[in-house]
């Protein structure tokens, strides 16, 4: 399926082909704890993503390791979606599913992630 998406203010646009989406995510980390946006299930592949065109209408935010680019609308602040290189230097997303027109996120399915119970970059 073929999904269109924006942030809250209209000015970032991109879209994204998937199966399609019945489940969630959310995360008990420090961030997307505070955050509270459901996310896509599964990383969503290069081949696959179109990022919005214009770079300067996003904020990027580097957390804990700095590997996720965690993008966010630098009109309205809402996370549209995360970024991560795989191994072959291509990136995959995993997309703010509140964002998705026509998708009711918190009526999916969805799932916990434990990002508490993940070691930080320094360790602890």
């Amino acid at each position: 399926m073929e999904y269109h998406a924006r942030c809250h203010c209209s000015r970032v646009h991109f879209s994204f082909r998937s199966t399609e989406i019945t489940s969630g995510k959310r995360c008990n980390c420090s961030l997307c704890i505070r955050r509270g946006a459901v996310l896509s299930p599964d990383y969503i592949m290069d081949a696959d993503f179109t990022p919005h065109v214009d770079e300067s209408d996003l904020a990027v935010y580097l957390w804990n390791d700095e590997v996720m680019r965690h993008y966010s609308c630098k009109a309205c602040g809402i996370y549209i979606y995360g970024a991560v290189a795989d191994e072959d230097g291509k990136d995959r997303y995993r997309v703010n599913l509140g964002c998705v027109d026509g998708l009711a996120a918190l009526e999916l399915d969805i799932t916990i992630v434990d990002g508490k119970a993940l070691p930080l970059a320094d360790g602890s």
